[in-house]
């Protein structure tokens, strides 16, 4: 038997109405990322970016950028935060002269780990309740996301 969603039009209300559940769920996921990483004195760009360097180890501000989704641009304020709060080190790079390399400091690093503890209990639930449905999803998104990069 044929899914019927794939045979008939989606009208553009239902497009509309997707978009709009898209940012009221990133809202909504940012205001929940926002009370966990409160108590670390971290905001949630600041948390992602810690655990984004925790990953990469060191890093160009360019490959930081490349892993971030909630700083939009150039994250070079950001990371003059991190910096001047003794989270991250810059470093001129011995291979291009014209970049900085990124590096926590161990207090970086203990707070990258404080926060993917403090975010963990939430994934958790995400992945308990809807499971397969999230790859699913991410599929769908994916795809989405790629054909309007396209059209541009």
């Amino acid at each position: 038997m044929s899914d019927m969603s794939h045979d008939a039009p989606t009208s553009p209300s239902t497009v509309l109405a997707f978009a709009f559940e898209i940012r009221s769920l990133v809202t909504e996921l940012n205001t929940s990322l926002t009370a966990l990483f409160r108590p670390l004195g971290l905001t949630c760009v600041q948390a992602e970016a810690l655990m984004a360097l925790d990953d990469l180890g060191r890093a160009t501000l360019k490959e930081l950028a490349a892993n971030l989704v909630a700083e939009s641009g150039h994250p070079s304020r950001l990371v003059s935060r991190l910096v001047d709060e003794g989270l991250v080190t810059r470093t001129a790079s011995r291979v291009d002269g014209r970049a900085l390399v990124l590096e926590l400091t161990e207090r970086g690093r203990e707070l990258a780990e404080r926060a993917r503890t403090a975010r963990a209990p939430l994934l958790h639930a995400f992945a308990q309740r809807y499971g397969d449905r999230l790859g699913e999803a991410n599929e769908l998104l994916r795809d989405l996301r790629t054909v309007l990069a396209a059209e541009r």
